[in-house]
């Protein structure tokens, strides 16, 4: 008999932001092949006007998703204010839990994701129901910049990651930095899950073309893709047939700026927004490498999304992409290090055609496919919950 999974998640594709939580979605649809799937996502939407909540359910890859989004655009940001928010998630959260429960009945164990206010669904669901619970973390926040929580909040997240049967992070660094913060419990690694179809190439190289991918974030303090357009400025006349595409999710004017003072923009540098899936896939399957120059990651989505397609990375020692990033699928470099990084560029312009693209996605499917990391998250339900 399969088990009965809810995810209780502050990040999931919602409304507001399409892309928040994407590869929690991700894991989702892995869990959703092994076991029956309930997602349960509570967040603030600040365009409500007309009501303080708002429901939607829908079914999706075949499982229930239950959202509740709650008013916070008419409360200050001050304590009275933050105080009127958390009553309204915690009612936004009775609300989606009362409409979850009605589709899909009671789980076997509750998964939440990212720390700290969803962890509070869970301990209800323990205490009236004796449901046990873990907790996947995936930010960032904890390896470069720790969270500055009042300390009633500190402690109440140490305390839920005291009482979680197990923790989940997505890689050993994030793992050591929450550690650090104080998130003590029984550690397991779960990485990612990467699903990658066999898109069309919308836009296909010409002949000769070296095609060099960077994916960046909403900002660039962590991803320093300028950083490597000043780089790749600075020796394109080395890697002349070279042209970097840059994918971010959102326009950038500072990165547009920088690329024009180089006097390469369109080109031989080139940007990318507001892609799809499917049209981030199809650049990753017609380019030639990925590079990551990030400060820091907790894994790197677009590394492994890069194995998957067939191509090599070239990443900086950042924290997650150096656990499964090795001289058999790229090449690692240290972070702010732009004479490694030219000297990457140039060397990997040289020989990418040496790594073999099906050697690439075999490592990839080994270590990221739903298939793999489903059967992990799997022995963790039947260790919480040993009863068939």
């Amino acid at each position: 008999m399969r088990k009965k999974i809810l995810f209780i998640t502050r990040w999931y594709p919602n409304r507001v932001d399409k892309l928040d939580g994407n590869f929690i979605e991700n894991h989702a649809r892995a869990v959703s092949m092994i076991a029956d799937l309930a997602v349960l996502y509570v967040g603030a939407d600040p365009s409500m006007s007309d009501r303080y909540y708002d429901c939607q359910i829908t079914t999706e890859h075949g499982f229930p998703v239950v959202r509740v989004w709650y008013r916070n655009n008419d409360v200050s940001t001050k304590i009275n204010g933050r105080i009127i928010k958390f009553f309204r998630y915690v009612k936004a959260t009775r609300m989606a839990w009362l409409k979850t429960r009605q589709i899909f009945g009671l789980p076997n164990v509750s998964h939440v994701h990212i720390f700290t206010r969803p962890v509070l669904l869970a301990f209800y669901l323990r205490y009236k129901f004796g449901i046990p619970f873990l907790i996947t973390e995936h930010s960032s926040h904890f390896v470069h910049d720790l969270p500055v929580l009042l300390p009633p909040m500190k402690w109440f997240a140490q305390y839920a990651a005291s009482q979680a049967k197990i923790i989940t992070a997505v890689s050993r660094t994030l793992q050591d930095a929450m550690n650090s913060f104080g998130l003590h419990g029984t550690y397991r690694i779960i990485p990612n899950v990467v699903f990658v179809s066999e898109p069309a190439i919308l836009q296909k190289p010409a002949e000769g073309i070296v095609r060099i991918i960077a994916i960046g974030g909403l900002t660039d303090s962590r991803k320093n893709i300028a950083g490597l357009i000043d780089v790749f400025s600075k020796i394109h006349a080395q890697i002349p047939d070279a042209r970097l595409n840059i994918i971010r999710p959102v326009p950038d004017q500072l990165l547009y700026d920088s690329a024009m003072a180089t006097g390469l923009l369109h080109t031989k540098i080139f940007f990318h927004d507001y892609l799809s899936n499917e049209e981030v896939y199809s650049l990753l399957t017609s380019c030639s490498f990925l590079v990551v120059n990030s400060i820091s990651e907790t894994f790197s989505m677009a590394a492994a999304e890069a194995l998957a397609c067939g191509k090599p990375v070239i990443t900086t020692r950042c924290g997650g992409p150096e656990e499964f990033i090795n001289n058999a699928v790229g090449m690692l470099i240290d972070i702010n290090a732009p004479e490694q990084l030219a000297a990457a560029l140039i060397n990997m312009y040289q020989q990418y055609h040496q790594f073999d693209p099906e050697t690439l996605k075999e490592y990839a499917s080994i270590n990221f496919s739903a298939e793999v990391v489903g059967k992990k998250l799997l022995e963790i339900y039947e260790e919480l919950d040993p009863s068939k």
